[in-house]
């Protein structure tokens, strides 16, 4: 018996725990863009793994960080090798704790702000606060003050009664040279300059929709 399917509908650790609760004799065979990699099964554990060119636990790592791809179940197939000694959970519970920290590690960081909206059309610097006024990232502009500007931030939060909220907000002054939009994200500040010839709504959707891509 042949099983196929999309690693989207059912995730890679489901299918290792089904073939090992079954207790079955099994080849599972992986497809991604990122490579082509292979499970066996039997007595109720995983007794090999293939993901090139890793061999073993590592190959099982290797493909459990796949978002996506297709799989392939084949019934009754021998392992051509027993490269794997821990039982099954361990391996996967283990594999999947690394991801996790993996993911962790690599999420948002204010240091990416800059570099993430310095390219967006219409923005002319961008700087970054936490929230005693300290500079985190960026380039302050000569003529702004980051202390007062805190401050501000601060008593326009409490007058529109927003200051326990964790949605997104913002406020904008305007001059002869542009906008300055004060943005909150996480526990910073972001500063953005921006020149005169945005769309202050379509501008600030920009902004979030790029900050929310960081985590």
């Amino acid at each position: 018996m042949v099983l196929v399917g999309n690693l989207k509908d059912l995730r890679l650790a489901n299918i290792i725990q089904l073939n090992c609760m079954e207790r079955n004799i099994a080849k599972v065979t992986v497809s991604s863009h990122e490579g082509t990699g292979f499970l066996y099964f039997a007595e109720g554990q995983i007794v090999h793994a293939e993901f090139s060119p890793y061999i073993g636990e590592k190959a099982v790592y290797e493909m459990l960080s796949l978002h996506d791809g297709q799989f392939k179940v084949e019934a009754g197939v021998q392992a051509p090798a027993h490269t794997i000694k821990r039982p099954w959970n361990s391996v996967v519970l283990d594999s999947l704790r690394e991801l996790d920290e993996k993911t962790q590690q690599s999420a948002y960081s204010p240091k990416k702000i800059s570099a993430t909206l310095s390219t967006q059309k219409g923005i002319k610097n961008v700087f970054v606060l936490n929230y005693e006024g300290d500079l985190i990232d960026g380039n302050l502009t000569e003529n702004i003050n980051p202390h007062l500007f805190t401050f501000i931030w601060y008593k326009l939060k409490k007058v529109s009664t927003l200051f326990y909220t964790d949605n997104f907000s913002y406020a904008y002054l305007k001059d002869y040279w542009g906008y300055l939009f004060i943005i909150e994200f996480r526990a910073s500040l972001v500063f953005v300059e921006a020149d005169l010839n945005i769309i202050v709504d379509n501008f600030v959707k920009m902004i979030e929709k790029n900050l929310k891509s960081l985590g």
